[in-house]
C-alpha cells in the first residue's frame, strides 16, 4: 500500500510541474519553432585516415556550388586523422580533406596531400544522416581539391546559416552573454542561442603553455558565470580556466561530440600537454560523453593530455523530472531524453571504465533537500542518482558536502577540495615531465 505522505508528494509534484508546463506556455511554442529549424539541417561522417604517419594537422572540409564555382560551406580540424562530421543545411555537398603539412591554416595544392569523396557529391535532406563519408591521404591515393581555402580565425564559419563558434576567444566572466537570460534562452530557444549568442570554449586570458588548463562545463539551464567562486579561487599561476558554453536543450550526446570537436581545434592551435575537466549537474554527463569520444582514438591529440576529471552533484542516473517532461510536456527538449531514468544513453555512458591515468573524483551535495522526493536530495537530483553505482565504482574518491545543487558551486569547502586535488594533479604531472 501507497504510504498518504507519499501520494500528498507525489500530488504537489505534479501540481507544481502542471503549472509550470502552462506557466511556460510560450516557452515550449519557442522551443517547438526551434526544434522545427533544427530538423532542417542534416549531418555528415565520416573518417579520415593517412597512408603514411602525419606530419601535420587533418582539415576536413564540406564544399557545395557548381564545378568551377565552389566555396567552402565549413571546416573541421582534426588533432590527428580520424573521424569527422559537419551539421549542414539541407542540400548537396561535396567533401575533401588535406594535410597541413606547413601549418599554415591554407591549403597549398602540390604541397598538402589531400582526398576527396570518391561517391562525388551527396545529397543530405533535413534531419537526415549520410555515414561512410571515408577519405584516404596518401601516395597514390586521394587527388587535389577543387577548392581554395584558409582556415578562419577560430569559431568563424563559411556560411550564413551556420552560427560562429567562439574557441579561444578570450573574455571576463562579466560578458553579458553569459547573462542568466542566455542560458534560459539555450534551453527554450537553442538555434536563438547558436546565432544571436554563440556557443564554443572561452578563456578569461590569454593561452600560457606553462599552465594547465582546467575545462570548466555548466550543467542544465547553466552559464560560465556559475563557476565564478571556484575559478576566484583557482590557483591562477598554476592553472588557466577555459569556460565551455552551450545550449542545453540539445541532445547530450551532440553535445559532447560538439566539445569534442572543439577541443580539437583547440588542441591543433595550441598542442596542450596535459587538460583537466571540471563539470557540474547535466555538465558531467557532457564531459563524460566528450571524455569517451575522445578516448575513440586513445593515443595521441587531446585523449593524451587529458589527465583528470571531477564532476560535481550530476545525475548518473537521470532526474524523474525529466521522464515527466518527455511524457507530459508539449515540445521536448533532446536533452530531457537522455535525462530519463533507464534510456540507454545513461545506461551506456559509464559502460566503458575510464583509463587509471585520468582519475575521477565525484563531488555530491545532500542539503537543500526538496520535499518533492521522498528520498535525500540537494535539492534538484536525487543523491542516489549522483551515487550511481557504476559512478561510484569508476571514482578514485568519493566527497560528500552539505550544499544545495548551485550552492555546491559556491561553497568554500568544495573550493578548497578541489584545489587540493589539482594541487597534487599538478605535482604528479610536474614530477612525471611531459
Amino acid at each position: 500500500m501507497t504510504r498518504p505522505g507519499r501520494n500528498r508528494r507525489l500530488v504537489a509534484s505534479i501540481s507544481c510541474l502542471a503549472a509550470s508546463l502552462v506557466a511556460a506556455a510560450c516557452s515550449f511554442h519557442e522551443l517547438h519553432e526551434n526544434l522545427l529549424e533544427l530538423d532542417t539541417y542534416g549531418t555528415l561522417h565520416g573518417t579520415v585516415s593517412v597512408a603514411e604517419p602525419a606530419s601535420g594537422t587533418i582539415v576536413a572540409l564540406v564544399y557545395a556550388g557548381s564545378p568551377g564555382e565552389e566555396h567552402v560551406v565549413d571546416s573541421f580540424v582534426l588533432d590527428q586523422p580520424g573521424a569527422y562530421f559537419f551539421l549542414v543545411p539541407a542540400g548537396r555537398y561535396r567533401v575533401g580533406a588535406f594535410e597541413d603539412r606547413n601549418g599554415n591554416g591554407v591549403y597549398d595544392p602540390g604541397v598538402d596531400p589531400a582526398a576527396s569523396y570518391a561517391g562525388g557529391e551527396v545529397s543530405v535532406a533535413g534531419a537526415g544522416v549520410v555515414e561512410g563519408l571515408d577519405l584516404r591521404i596518401g601516395p597514390g591515393e586521394g587527388s587535389p581539391l577543387r577548392v581554395t581555402f584558409a582556415l578562419p580565425a577560430a569559431g568563424r564559419r563559411e556560411a550564413k546559416r551556420l552560427p560562429e563558434i567562439h574557441v579561444g576567444e578570450v573574455v571576463s566572466l562579466s560578458d553579458p552573454r553569459f547573462a542568466r537570460t542566455n542560458s534560459e534562452l539555450g534551453l527554450w530557444q537553442p538555434i536563438d542561442f547558436l546565432f544571436d549568442v554563440g556557443a564554443g570554449i572561452f578563456f578569461l586570458e590569454p593561452y600560457d603553455p606553462q599552465k594547465i588548463p582546467v575545462l570548466f562545463v555548466h550543467g542544465a539551464l547553466g552559464t560560465p558565470i556559475d563557476f565564478s567562486e571556484i575559478v576566484e579561487h583557482l590557483d591562477r599561476t598554476r592553472f588557466q580556466p577555459w569556460l565551455v558554453y552551450y545550449p542545453t536543450a540539445l541532445s547530450i550526446d551532440q553535445l559532447g561530440a560538439g566539445l569534442d570537436r572543439w577541443m580539437q581545434r583547440l588542441y591543433a592551435l595550441h598542442r596542450f600537454p596535459r587538460l583537466v575537466v571540471v563539470a557540474h549537474s547535466m555538465g558531467g554527463l557532457v564531459a563524460r560523453d566528450f571524455l569517451n569520444e575522445t578516448l575513440r582514438e586513445p593515443v595521441g591529440g587531446v585523449a593524451d593530455a587529458l589527465c583528470l576529471f571531477v564532476t560535481i552533484s550530476t545525475p548518473w542516473n537521470g532526474q524523474d523530472a525529466a521522464a515527466f517532461g518527455v511524457e507530459h510536456a508539449p515540445a521536448v527538449a533532446p536533452s530531457w531524453h537522455d535525462l530519463v531514468p533507464g534510456n540507454p544513453f545513461l545506461e551506456t555512458l559509464l559502460a566503458q571504465a575510464l583509463p587509471e591515468r585520468i582519475p575521477h573524483h565525484l563531488f555530491f551535495g545532500f542539503g537543500g533537500g526538496s520535499r518533492l522526493y521522498d528520498e535525500a536530495n540537494d535539492g534538484v537530483v536525487t543523491v542516489a542518482s549522483e551515487l550511481a553505482p557504476l559512478a561510484q565504482r569508476g571514482a578514485r574518491r568519493l566527497y560528500g558536502f552539505d550544499a544545495s545543487h548551485t550552492g555546491i558551486l559556491r561553497s568554500p569547502e568544495v573550493a578548497a577540495q578541489l584545489n587540493e586535488i589539482l594541487a597534487a594533479t599538478a605535482e604528479s604531472e610536474r614530477i612525471a615531465g611531459p
